[in-house]
């Protein structure tokens, strides 16, 4: 029998309605690919490429169906949207149909460029923050927040970037209580990205809410002004979690000394080890990064000629050292 994914090919019509066009890329929980859908629209189709009878299947298709039913209440213009989801039978395969996006995730970027300008990253977090808050209010954790799920679409008419968050597949509901009908974290199993998931996260998937996600989102900030994640020396997993779990994150003037005081006093209160002292919220960040650098900065409009890597210039600049918080109400007191 041939790998499920070589029997996508161009020409493929999945579910009966969209064809296979070319593969757009892949990960852990399958691949995705761009489709002509009804009415020739072109679409992107994510497709779970695992045999029904391999290893933990049942609980991929069970995560799968999940990304499909917590994306479809989800309508903001900073979160992809789901427009359509089924089982091809004769493949027996599950998929996933959202728009077809103009431009790259986040990720990409920083690989290309190493950091951008403190603003460009500071406008891109705030929008991320959007998307992020209002997954909140619905009352789901997206529990995998990191650069690679934050797209960056840009149409061709205006040039402007929307971030997107993407990829639910990890999510969790706040009221779904572990080891409930439904519940999917098993016990003992690591789950997220281990240089963006956070403290509690590491030690149990089970037990978080939002605050991991302020978490996640805020240590894709630091690698976007400081070229790389605070935890980026920490050559193995065991290690990275004793990390996490028993000191702060380094200083990120350690690491690009122009980023501006008010704003590493920010970005460190949000990766605060412990949840308590943490930003509480993504609209709390959010409100955080207008305050510090004024709201026409932190809501500007991005373009793709703005990702760029931070200038010689930009980087010569020496910032005053920020006094860390200790909590986030400290934080907002000074």
């Amino acid at each position: 029998m041939k790998p499920l994914e070589d029997l996508l090919v161009p020409g493929t019509c999945l579910g009966g309605r969209y064809v296979i066009e070319r593969r757009l890329g892949g990960g852990a929980m399958g691949a995705v690919y761009a489709a002509a859908g009804p009415g020739g629209k072109h679409v992107a189709i994510k497709a779970l490429l695992q045999a029904p009878a391999k290893g933990d299947a049942v609980e991929r298709r069970a995560r799968f169906t999940r990304e499909a039913s917590v994306c479809a209440t989800l309508v903001h213009p900073n979160v992809v949207p789901v427009v359509d989801h089924g089982i091809d039978e004769a493949l027996g395969l599950p998929f996933l149909v959202m728009p077809l996006l103009d431009g790259e995730d986040l990720a990409a970027v920083l690989d290309r460029v190493g950091m951008l300008e403190p603003d460009v990253a500071i406008a891109l977090a705030v929008q991320a923050c959007e998307g992020l808050a209002a997954a909140h209010a619905r009352g789901v954790v997206h529990r995998d927040v990191k650069p690679s799920n934050l797209f960056l679409h840009s149409r061709s008419d205006t040039d402007r970037i929307t971030v997107m968050v993407s990829d639910f597949g990890l999510a969790k509901s706040l009221d779904q209580a572990p080891g409930s009908p439904g519940a999917l974290t098993g016990t003992g199993r690591f789950m997220g990205t281990p240089q963006y998931v956070s403290p509690e996260q590491a030690v149990s998937a089970k037990h978080v809410d939002l605050r991991t996600d302020v978490y996640g989102l805020a240590m894709s900030l630091y690698h976007a002004l400081a070229g790389k994640p605070a935890f980026a020396h920490v050559p193995s997993f065991m290690g990275l979690v004793l990390e996490l779990t028993a000191r702060e994150a380094p200083h990120i003037q350690a690491a690009a000394p122009w980023v501006p005081a008010p704003v590493a006093r920010i970005v460190h209160a949000a990766l605060l080890k412990d949840p308590a002292a943490r930003c509480p919220s993504a609209g709390e960040l959010a409100l955080a990064l207008d305050m510090a650098v004024g709201i026409d900065a932190s809501r500007r409009a991005v373009t793709r000629a703005d990702l760029r890597p931070a200038s010689e210039a930009t980087k010569a600049t020496l910032s005053p050292r920020a006094q860390l918080a200790s909590s986030w109400e400290e934080l907002l007191r000074n």
